[in-house]
């Protein structure tokens, strides 16, 4: 069974801590002086506020119909309430071609509306 991994940080003071009391066993005039720790910290910086972002409003979307084939390939589109126009197209196609035809709904990007008030350009 394998052992504790032990912590590096804590091995390296020891090492440290046994590699300075050698020296100053060695040497008795580095005993009388004070060992100085070299620390480096840095103040603590103030966290940075994250600005607020505005959110985008969703775009504004329109449903549809749509008859599509076997290949996801749109043949025709109808607005929602042509529902029935859209089913009538559908059971042409599923009369008259081979293949799968269905019916789907389609969310499309509204246009965006022109401005009352703008000048149009003539």
């Amino acid at each position: 069974m394998a052992g504790r991994i032990l912590n590096r940080r804590a091995l390296r003071d020891q090492a440290d801590q046994a590699e300075q009391s050698k020296v100053i066993a060695s040497n008795p005039a580095l005993a009388a002086a004070p060992v100085l720790k070299n620390s480096r910290t840095k103040p603590a910086a103030a966290p940075k506020v994250k600005k607020a972002r505005v959110k985008k409003a969703p775009p504004r979307v329109r449903a549809r119909w749509g008859v599509f084939d076997g290949a996801m390939k749109q043949i025709a589109v109808f607005d929602y309430n042509q529902q029935a126009a859209a089913h009538d197209k559908l059971a042409d196609l599923l009369a008259n071609k081979k293949g799968i035809h269905f019916l789907q709904i389609v969310k499309d990007p509204m246009p965006e509306p022109a401005l009352a008030g703008a000048p149009s350009l003539r």
